[in-house]
């Protein structure tokens, strides 16, 4: 079963920003995205795809197995949640 505090991975991505001293304008170039869509991601409102999870591995070092995991963990949680109605909407 999905715990209730699972964060986007959207959340991972922020620290990784504030530990590379990168500004979101910056991070969003880099990832190849607008800074919109990436604040969207950032709230767990996009979907991470194999071709983000490689551009982040390419920014931040961390493995795209990794973004995908936390990804799957998130999307499972929502699930849980969604379905024990705790929240208004489901993405």
């Amino acid at each position: 079963m999905a715990s209730k505090n699972v964060s986007p991975p959207g959340a991972t991505v922020e620290e990784s920003m504030r530990f590379l001293k990168m500004d979101s304008a910056e991070f969003a170039r880099r990832l190849g995205t607008s800074p919109e869509f990436l604040s969207r991601f950032i709230l767990g409102q996009e979907v991470l795809t194999e071709e983000l999870a490689k551009s982040l591995e390419s920014i931040t070092g961390s493995p795209a197995n990794f973004w995908k995991m936390l990804e799957r963990k998130y999307r499972r949680s929502l699930g849980w949640i969604c379905g024990k109605k705790r929240v208004r909407f489901c993405l």
